[in-house]
């Protein structure tokens, strides 16, 4: 018998910030250059996020019809209207990400973007203080800077956020995240046991969404780079690069990669670890790859090979997400959705991977009709 889902809690959900979240406190600064709405972009006349850098098609990028869309734009903004949301889903908790501010983070004026984080912090915590039970927040923390991040860090625990956004991968022009400059934000996150996440379109890729007119030749490139971007980071930075020995009770979040791609990319780690390693005198590590993997945990949404990374990674470190409002989200299907990607690996797996992994990971209460006995939890 194909399992079933009663509740459900997303790893991966996401606000919409109001379109002059950063105009009101920033433009008397910065001007021109602060990430905000605009009216068309391209010869496109329909509402754009400009990102400081570039322009995202707000149409594009959220689910559904134009009422759905309207639905869902004012859920983004409005606790109370995501809740509704939720109710009607069948959705009990969330973790919530940025929107605008995932992609305001591909600004280049780094004092414009450490200003936009904070200001989205505060507004995501006063957002989540409307059903704190139920919206665990993730801050945005720009890594330019590891005393301002460090002391962000700390104001965002203050305020009650549970989690904290970096960028994917650190710019060029910075010291990669393996350099032990970057070591007193990794300790804070670990003394705080404050997840790391690695999300989706906050590296070096060029994003999808961000192409328009005669660019997007490039969409199938540029989807295939995103969507590839944490592995190597996770590799070289993380594991080979010594940050997760240093630091062994780290916990970092790859985000909207899904995890098809682990065997393979497992495959590579362990032959860098065993053949390319020693042959290029890269420094040794202290464990096996594998052994890294607990700490590590990862975002599925609908991914058909799901059963292939259970051969290589621990079912308990994946945490389903349903990405609402994006274009991509389950909502308002979310119960069948979890059924049809979850329901062949019984009733245990799909409620640890769709409800009680997050729960754990980020503390969420569980609510009456959700209890285990402890060894069903387990």
């Amino acid at each position: 018998m194909t399992a079933k889902a009663k509740l459900v809690i997303s790893g991966d959900s996401h606000v919409l910030e109001p379109s002059d979240l950063w105009t009101k406190h920033l433009a008397r600064k910065y001007g021109d250059q602060v990430p905000r709405m605009v009216d068309a972009h391209n010869g496109v006349a329909a509402p754009h996020f400009f990102t400081g850098y570039e322009y995202v098609a707000v149409h594009e990028v959220v689910e559904g019809d134009e009422e759905m869309q309207k639905k869902l734009i004012a859920a983004g903004s409005d606790p109370a209207e995501r809740l509704k949301c939720m109710e009607e889903d069948g959705v009990w908790g969330e973790i919530v990400n940025s929107t605008w501010t995932l992609y305001a983070m591909r600004t280049r004026n780094d004092d414009l973007l450490q200003h936009c984080c904070s200001i989205f912090n505060d507004w995501l915590a006063e957002y989540c203080s409307h059903a704190p039970k139920r919206l665990f927040g993730t801050a945005m923390i720009h890594m330019r800077d590891v005393d301002w991040a460090c002391k962000e860090l700390d104001r965002a625990a203050k305020k009650g956020l549970k989690s904290a956004i970096i960028n994917c991968d650190a710019r060029p022009e910075w010291p990669p995240y393996q350099d032990k400059s970057y070591d007193p934000f990794w300790a804070r996150c670990q003394e705080l046991d404050f997840p790391v996440t690695l999300h989706i379109i906050t590296g070096n890729e060029v994003d999808l969404f961000t192409l328009h007119g005669a660019e997007r030749i490039n969409v199938p490139r540029s989807s295939l780079g995103v969507f590839a971007e944490a592995g190597p980071v996770l590799a070289n930075e993380f594991i080979f690069g010594g940050i997760l020995d240093r630091f062994p009770r780290l916990k970092i979040v790859c985000s909207e990669y899904e995890v098809s791609w682990l065997p393979y990319w497992l495959f590579r780690a362990r032959q860098i670890q065993d053949d390319f390693g020693p042959a290029l005198s890269i420094p040794k590590i202290k464990r096996r790859v594998d052994e890294y993997m607990p700490q590590i945990y990862h975002g599925l949404i609908d991914d058909p090979y799901l059963d292939k990374a259970l051969d290589v990674i621990d079912p308990k470190t994946i945490m389903w997400g349903s990405d609402f409002p994006h274009a991509r989200c389950t909502y308002p299907n979310t119960l069948k959705v979890v059924d049809q990607v979850l329901g062949r690996l019984g009733q245990a797996a799909l409620e640890d991977i769709s409800f009680y992994n997050c729960a754990r990971f980020y503390n969420f209460e569980i609510p009456p009709q959700m209890m285990r006995t402890a060894t069903e939890v387990q």
